[in-house]
């Protein structure tokens, strides 16, 4: 899932909801597969359901068709002004290197972090198969990003020897909670409707 995480989320259990204490909302607008490479993969899902009015599911489902043992994921955010405009990371990571000792890559571990439970990639290459991300919906309460409100895409190109075997990109909505937002008291779930930033 950006030497990302800078700030601290601190959560507790109050009255049947989550109190919390500082934190952010996050939900996905739209998602793409883009320029499959028939070779190596065939897409079999990509989709996002709405399963509430703040909350967005995304599953994917792609068959690999060749074994891949060396992969690159390039990684590039980029915010809303009038346009979408490059923000904060464009980088590319092994990722075969990264998921054998998952060490020094900050951003990689984050994404990581993330969808683990949601997913079958959870070991290092090669890979076969089938790429799974099954119902992946980020838990407000554990999600610290170090980026201001706003409207993003974040594109995800994934290779083998160089060569390109898709693109995924996914539009999101970024809020981070005011101050006015958070009290002693929590944060209600009508308060996290209301003023949930789409």
């Amino acid at each position: 899932m950006l030497e990302f995480f800078f700030q601290m989320l601190n959560v507790s259990e109050l009255k049947g909801y989550t109190q919390i204490t500082h934190g952010a909302f996050f939900k996905m607008s739209n998602m793409e597969c883009r320029d499959m490479n028939n070779e190596y993969l065939r897409e079999k899902v990509c989709r996002l359901k709405a399963v509430k009015r703040d909350t967005v599911e995304a599953t994917i489902r792609f068959q690999i068709l060749k074994t891949v043992d060396n992969c690159n994921m390039h990684i590039e955010l980029l915010r809303k002004y009038n346009t979408y405009q490059p923000f904060f990371i464009n980088r590319t990571f092994d990722v075969c290197e990264f998921m054998r000792n998952r060490k020094n890559a900050v951003y990689l571990d984050i994404l990581v972090k993330l969808i683990e439970k949601y997913s079958n990639m959870n070991h290092s290459c090669p890979y076969e198969g089938e790429f799974i991300l099954e119902r992946f919906r980020p838990s407000h309460n554990n999600l610290i990003l170090p980026i201001p409100s706003g409207d993003y895409l974040i594109k995800f190109g994934f290779y083998t020897s160089n060569v390109l075997m898709a693109h995924l990109y996914v539009w999101f909505g970024f809020k981070e909670l005011e101050r006015w937002e958070v009290d002693k008291k929590g944060v209600s779930p009508k308060s996290l409707k209301t003023n949930f930033l789409v």
